[in-house]
């Protein structure tokens, strides 16, 4: 949303609340509503970055733990490993990044459905 579009949006509340007090529980009503989805977009990231560092802290031990292991004679073994881990990471990297766009996408459409439900309900008025 541009900022011309939300000055007039703000306009169109401010105005609304100044001249009704259904107006203000409207507004109270639609801050709560974008709220949801917004905090649960967060805790959506905060659960996803948790558990990539979890998965990525155990791909590394896996890593550390077959080179400390398996000695200088199977040092090539060990860097294919290595290599393998990385594709690993990256998989897991790409896959987070995946589920926070959806939960990103699904969080704006929500809040968009909400701000938009909301200025029809205070232009009927």
């Amino acid at each position: 949303m541009d900022t011309a579009t939300q000055e007039r949006t703000a306009r169109v509340f401010e105005e609304r609340t100044k001249a009704n007090g259904d107006a203000a529980a409207l507004s109270i009503g639609v801050t709560q509503r974008v709220i949801g989805p917004l905090t649960e977009l967060s805790m959506v990231a905060a659960q996803e970055n948790t558990r990539l560092a979890a998965e990525l802290q155990i791909v590394a031990l896996e890593a550390l733990h077959d080179l400390y292991h398996r000695g200088y004679l199977q040092a090539l073994d060990s860097m294919q490993r290595t290599l393998t881990s990385m594709g690993s990471t990256a998989r897991l990297v790409t896959q987070a990044a995946e589920r926070l766009q959806t939960a990103a996408i699904d969080a704006g459409r929500r809040v968009s459905e909400t701000l938009e439900s909301s200025v029809r309900e205070s232009t009927r008025r």
